[in-house]
């Protein structure tokens, strides 16, 4: 294994520009992923996927440049309408910190109305990179909340009374999920962390040898995280039009423990549709998604494209049947593709010790979808 360059070379590559062009050669790197063979090479397919390098650089360099200090840590809530990154649930609000597993943190604030508030750190590299994937996980029935809604949990490698989540010598990240089932009308969580002890002066200026080390780190996991997706799809649409199991390690180890989780990848004519029908598991919250080829989800702004355990109508036996199509069918449960010939359909049963369901699928024409 290659040693790390010497500090004195890497300010160097700061001062001349060299560190900037690095950069900006692996960013073209990762442009040629969305032309790797297997991928679509429509016009729609090929915008997205380029669009989608833009909304994953944004994301890297608030998360490794400007929110990549484990003295001083900040929450950030990036992910939602304009970035969008591996399978993300829009009923979600996902917050992001930077940590070091040789430290102490407190987490509180008040606890909100999502149906499920959720805590996972990671170890190592993080999503994208080579790290080991979730590493410890603490779910909202574990938090002690007060009768006001308030909560504090600590994070540290040493057991702590009250609610506590332990650490890891190489933890690097923390990530908190809220899930709502009516995200517009539900009040969401209040949250903040410190690092226990961290009183001290205001830190230096830029480290250019930092600055050099995060911006590398964000344009390679721009291209790895562009790699992964796209080989997720491309293995999914081997069989179009079918629930399988398509996770390998790559994606399986960053999942929470208390989810279960499915895809299908679609591929519709104009006067297509696909039914797909299932019974949900006895859970705390499921729903049912659609994303592009690049597992962005779809524009639900402006688009009916995810239900959920609130928003879906459920027959009287309790199953499901939702359609997805182009335009309405006049059925209950319509996902509308908003023009997206192709992507993926995801569906989530969440809470402790669910039952796993696989959902049927079957093509159909749209005047059948009805039926």
């Amino acid at each position: 294994m290659s040693s790390a360059p010497p500090r004195g070379e890497i300010t160097e590559k700061v001062r001349s520009g060299v560190a900037w062009k690095e950069f900006c050669r692996v960013l073209e790197t990762a442009g040629d992923a969305i032309l790797a063979e297997g991928n679509p090479d429509d016009v729609l397919d090929r915008a997205e996927g380029f669009r989608s390098l833009t909304r994953l650089l944004r994301y890297a360099l608030e998360t490794y440049i400007e929110s990549n200090d484990p003295l001083r840590p900040k929450l950030v809530a990036l992910i939602g309408e304009t970035i969008k990154i591996a399978a993300e649930n829009p009923d979600n609000i996902y917050h992001g910190a930077t940590i070091d597993g040789c430290y102490d943190y407190r987490v509180w604030g008040t606890r909100g109305e999502a149906c499920r508030l959720t805590f996972n750190t990671f170890r190592a590299g993080g999503f994208g990179g080579s790290g080991q994937g979730v590493g410890t996980t603490l779910h909202d029935e574990e938090l002690k909340v007060a009768p006001d809604g308030t909560f504090e949990l600590i994070l540290s490698q040493h057991e702590h009374p009250g609610a506590w989540l332990r650490l890891h010598h190489d933890t690097r990240g923390l990530s908190i999920r809220e899930t709502f089932t009516d995200k517009k009308n539900e009040r969401p969580a209040e949250l903040h962390i410190e690092r226990i002890g961290a009183e001290g002066p205001a830190p230096a200026p830029l480290d250019p040898a930092q600055f050099y080390h995060g911006l590398m780190r964000s344009a390679h996991y721009v291209r790895a995280v562009t790699e992964m997706m796209g080989k997720w799809s491309c293995r999914q649409a081997a069989q179009p039009n079918v629930f399988v199991d398509a996770e390998t390690n790559d994606t399986r180890l960053w999942k929470d423990t208390q989810i279960k989780y499915h895809q299908a990848y679609f591929e519709l004519g104009a006067e297509e549709a696909l039914v797909i029908e299932f019974t949900p598991p006895r859970c705390k919250y499921w729903m049912i998604v659609l994303h592009n080829h690049w597992t962005e989800t779809l524009d639900y702004r402006y688009h009916q494209i995810t239900l959920n355990c609130r928003s879906a109508q459920v027959r009287a036996d309790g199953s499901v049947r939702c359609v997805v199509a182009h335009r309405d069918p006049g059925v209950p449960n319509w996902l509308d593709t908003a023009g997206h010939a192709r992507g993926t359909v995801g569906v989530r049963w969440v809470g402790p010790d669910v039952a796993d369901v696989v959902p049927t699928a079957r093509l159909v024409c749209l005047p059948d979808a009805g039926r």
